[in-house]
């Protein structure tokens, strides 16, 4: 089995625990490549990373396994760079809430023992596709958590019309409006206040962020509709952001957002579940009077 592995900037604080899960996998015998460039960044900040292959292109890598080393934001990163390889991805925590990079590193062991026996499922996440125009040039990308359109202005409301299969859902005035997945629930769109879905459920989440009235409310609609957004605001600007990457609008934007032909596929060992991750790091259910 080939292994890829993929970060950017960890702590020196980890440095024993980075060295000891890479130098883990070429020990259990697997073929394992790093990122370039992530590799040039270990070896810099005096990590012990030597005799491995590097990749700079999945599509060219051959990997079977991606393992992501660093928190959501690095997982994020992975789902943007091998959806369209069908690579699945395994996130190892290093970073703080650890929600898609579910996994510990401490249980590395376990892990490899797992990967070698197939002791895992694969979780198919829906990735959202988004369009726009920013003067005479069209935009265009994937997200894996949400899609979201606000204002950059942190003194002007903007007015936002939404529609849902070119039918018209309704106007408010608000920061801006998220658009999640599945995935995305638990991110964002939960500070929101918005709902948590399951990752197999076939659903997005609108969501208003900080609406200047208290008649709109997160709606939930079912992921093979189309919706658009149509916003508007006198001296400002917008951002769109998917996931980690933004960009300024200086023009009232018109963004189209749909399901996505492509999915990432992440491994879910079968000592874990959605749920009981619930719990672990949300603390769901836990009786705080106590």
């Amino acid at each position: 089995m080939r292994i890829a592995i993929f970060g950017t900037n960890i702590s020196s604080d980890f440095k024993q625990k980075v060295e000891e899960v890479i130098h883990s996998f070429i020990t259990a015998g697997f073929d394992t490549i790093i990122h370039k460039d992530f590799k040039e960044y270990l070896q810099s900040s005096s990590f012990s990373i030597n005799n491995t292959n590097v990749f700079t292109d999945l599509h060219d890598s051959n990997a079977d396994v991606l393992i992501s080393l660093g928190g959501d934001g690095t997982f994020l990163k992975c789902a943007h760079l091998c959806y369209k390889e069908r690579i699945p991805i395994v996130g190892i925590n290093f970073g703080k809430l650890g929600f898609l990079a579910q996994t510990n590193p401490n249980d590395i062991d376990q892990i490899i023992k797992l990967l070698k026996e197939k002791q895992y499922t694969l979780q198919k996440r829906t990735l959202l596709d988004f369009s726009y125009k920013n003067k005479s040039k069209k935009f265009s990308g994937i997200g894996l958590n949400e899609i979201t359109l606000q204002k950059s202005n942190a003194v002007k409301l903007i007015k936002l019309n939404v529609y849902v299969d070119n039918d018209f859902l309704c106007s408010f005035w608000a920061d801006g409006v998220a658009i999640s997945t599945p995935t995305g629930s638990t991110g964002y769109s939960l500070s929101l206040g918005s709902p948590i879905l399951t990752p197999d459920n076939h659903s997005f989440i609108i969501t208003p962020i900080a609406p200047h009235t208290l008649n709109i409310r997160p709606i939930i609609i079912p992921d093979d509709k189309k919706i658009t957004i149509e916003a508007t605001g006198d001296f400002t600007e917008f951002l769109i952001s998917n996931d980690y990457i933004s960009q300024i609008v200086r023009h009232n934007p018109t963004i189209n957002i749909k399901k996505s032909k492509h999915t990432i596929s992440t491994i879910e060992f079968h000592s874990k579940n959605f749920f009981g991750t619930l719990r672990e790091k949300l603390n769901l259910g836990m009786d705080i009077r106590k």
